[in-house]
């Protein structure tokens, strides 16, 4: 059998993604890998306000969009406002994770996800779903009807699955080393119970009680959301790390896949970009700065990072990627550092980063930024500033990729420049991101995703031909 002709009659693939930009781009970074193979029948969920992006993906094979509804702002961290952030960025860290369970978690519309998925499940009938990690609606709707998932996810894996991980381990969200001493040890032990407790609260508990009720009651079989169970149902879960970049555990599950960072295999120049990419042409030292969709800096924090890129000045330029909503904090355009360049907006970050005259990525320590700048071999600065990204900048560190910064109300200049200046002169840094890329290079990254999706569903197409 050709690979021409299992390409052409392979059965239907169901991608479900949230539309949050942490978890939707790789998956359409795997769709648009697909569809450049020419993969036929493939559908992807999500809500209506990716409809364009998933339309806009090139490629000669199909790619259908298929409506999960209009998103919820209030459910995405995206979109929350500064209220809502501040109350899971400013407690503790087991307080500030409960805020973010409060916050994200609508159960009602949870349900209304799983019943449209069942749906397009019907509707599709693929042989085959890869579901984010955060889209329990899809892995439910997936099982319910028998359909086959593989997870992707975009999270640190032990982060994913935190009940499989031994008390030696760092505790998800503790941003704590692998290798701890004993006063780490007891903070670690600390942080589990102060977890335990704040999920475990009257309130919450009875919210989750009454919820598992009514999942079993219409028939799913993961009723408690437990990430151990749907990894055990699932064909494998698709991380997008490598062990080094995240650290090994030895409970990891069999079925665990460490491709590395999905990165389009081709990254193709678009005229939107011509005007930045004649400015980092013409500059050959330069700091990139871009803090994601959830952080916004404060007035302080911007005049604080200002007065930093005025420092580097004449020998090194900056690159920020600003909200337009944040940019009223910048002084008068006139009183701007000659060495800063501002966008709100850049139509490719990975093209921002592959450019050989980007020397250094300041970022926030979420999993995907500090990935994509190590595909591309780039040091890293990194301001972690909630939740998961205390265990990203770990990590980095550790792996030789980064320097940190402590994210405060009053931001230290004087350290955030000293660090910067050692990330630009200091090689040993530049070495220790090569040695990464290589490694996330050879993992695979989007192909190796996109080989083991079709090695499923070819699979798949094998049974039903044999009947």
């Amino acid at each position: 059998m050709t690979a021409e002709y299992l390409t052409a009659t392979r059965d239907a693939l169901l991608i479900i993604s949230t539309g949050s930009s942490g978890l939707f781009n790789p998956l359409v970074t795997l769709a648009g890998e697909l569809k450049r193979r020419a993969v036929r029948r493939m559908w992807f969920a999500c809500t209506d306000e990716r409809r364009a992006d998933i339309e806009a993906v090139p490629g000669d094979g199909e790619l259908h969009f298929l409506s999960l509804g209009p998103a919820r702002p209030e459910a995405r961290p995206d979109d929350w406002d500064d209220e809502t952030r501040q109350r899971m960025t400013t407690g503790s860290r087991a307080d500030n994770f409960a805020a973010y369970v409060d916050a994200s978690t609508d159960y009602d519309y949870l349900h209304q996800l799983y019943e449209r998925c069942l749906d397009l499940v019907d509707e599709v009938t693929p042989a085959l779903a890869m579901v984010d990690s955060f889209a329990t609606f899809g892995m439910d709707a997936a099982t319910v009807r028998g359909v086959p998932y593989v997870i992707g996810v975009s999270v640190p894996p032990s982060n994913f699955l935190p009940d499989t991980v031994p008390p030696t381990y760092p505790m998800p969200l503790s941003g704590l080393p692998l290798n701890m001493g004993p006063s780490q040890r007891a903070a670690n032990a600390r942080h589990r119970a102060a977890i335990a407790r704040a999920l475990t609260a009257p309130e919450r508990l009875a919210r989750n009680t009454g919820e598992a009720d009514r999942r079993r009651a219409a028939g799913i079989r993961n009723p408690e959301l437990r990430p151990a169970q749907y990894a055990e149902a699932a064909e494998a879960l698709v991380a997008y790390t490598v062990f080094g970049l995240e650290y090994p555990f030895v409970t990891a599950p069999a079925n665990l896949r460490m491709v590395g960072t999905m990165v389009p295999r081709e990254l193709t120049p678009g005229p939107d970009g011509a005007e930045v990419r004649a400015w980092l042409d013409e500059h050959p030292s330069v700091v990139y700065i871009g803090f994601g969709t959830i952080m916004r800096p404060s007035e302080a924090q911007v005049a604080a990072l200002v007065e930093v890129v005025a420092r580097l000045a004449p020998e090194h330029h900056v690159l920020w990627k600003l909200p337009a909503a944040s940019q009223r904090f910048l002084p008068p355009a006139g009183q701007l550092p000659a060495n800063l360049r501002i966008e709100a907006w850049l139509p490719s970050q990975l093209e921002v980063l592959s450019h050989p005259h980007v020397r250094v990525c300041f970022n926030h320590a979420a999993a995907n930024a500090i990935h994509e700048a190590a595909w591309f071999g780039v040091p890293q600065l990194v301001m972690p500033f909630w939740l998961d990204c205390y265990d990203g900048a770990v990590r980095a560190v550790d792996a030789g990729v980064a320097l940190a910064v402590e994210h405060a109300d009053v931001l230290d200049v004087e350290d955030i420049e000293d660090k910067l200046r050692r990330l630009l002169a200091e090689p040993s840094f530049r070495d220790r991101a090569g040695l990464w890329r290589g490694r996330l290079h050879r993992a695979g990254g989007v192909g190796a995703t996109a080989d083991l999706v079709l090695r499923h569903l070819d699979r798949r197409a094998a049974e039903a031909a044999t009947g």
